[in-house]
C-alpha cells in the first residue's frame, strides 16, 4: 500500500487545514493497521480495512470540489486481497 492517501489534499476554500489534517491522520492509521494487518495473513481484517479507506474516499470525494480528480490515487491505492 502506498502513502498515497496520506498526501490527498482537498481542493476545497471551505475546508478547514484541521479537517483536512485529521482525515489525513486518519487514513495514516488504516493505512498503517492495514499493513500491519498484511503481514499477519489477517484476510477479514485487510478486506475490512480497504472498506474503511474506500468509505474515506468516498467522503472525501463528497467534500472536494468538481472539478478536482482524486480518482488516480483512490485506483492506486485500494486493493482487496
Amino acid at each position: 500500500m502506498s502513502a498515497a492517501y496520506a498526501t490527498l489534499a482537498l481542493n476545497n476554500p471551505d475546508a478547514s487545514e484541521n479537517e483536512i489534517q485529521e482525515f489525513h491522520a486518519i487514513t495514516r492509521l488504516i493505512v498503517f493497521a492495514k499493513e500491519s494487518a498484511a503481514l499477519l495473513d489477517a484476510h477479514q481484517t485487510v478486506y475490512c480495512l480497504d472498506l474503511a479507506l474506500e468509505q474515506i474516499a468516498t467522503e472525501l470525494r463528497h467534500r472536494a470540489d468538481n472539478t478536482f480528480e482524486i480518482a488516480c490515487y483512490l485506483q492506486d491505492g485500494v486493493t482487496r486481497q
